[in-house]
């Protein structure tokens, strides 16, 4: 069976992509994110907290290379979660986490990237 790590699973975005996984028959492994406002202030703190997720992103698919496995990390976009909502997000939660589950869900794929909706972004 595969497994599936997802970050900030207690809510939104995070509890839709480990919901559509497992329906897929992954095992899932979920973890919450909470505290990341606290880190110096909501936006600063949202920010480092990315910012160290992309560097993850690169060394975990270096060091795990050779096992075979594959780690990126995604940007679902301006979505209509409860940070999103606020600003005027329309995106839907479930629309954002399928972009997720394609790029966690591939067969054969690039690791150590970061993609929104199937697209590789720079960071």
């Amino acid at each position: 069976m595969p497994v599936a790590l997802v970050s900030g699973a207690n809510r939104g975005i995070g509890r839709e992509t480990a919901r559509q996984l497992a329906e897929r028959g992954y095992d899932v492994v979920v973890s919450g994110m909470g505290g990341v406002a606290e880190m110096g202030g909501w936006w600063p703190g949202y920010r480092i907290s990315k910012a160290a997720l992309n560097a993850m992103t690169r060394i975990l698919s270096t060091e795990l290379e050779e096992a075979g496995a594959k780690v990126n990390s995604a940007c679902p976009g301006f979505v209509k979660t409860g940070m999103g909502a606020q600003f005027g997000a329309q995106k839907p939660v479930e629309d954002a986490a399928a972009g997720i589950v394609w790029l966690a869900t591939l067969d054969d794929g690039p690791t150590g990237g970061f993609f929104r909706d199937g697209t590789p972004v720079a960071f």
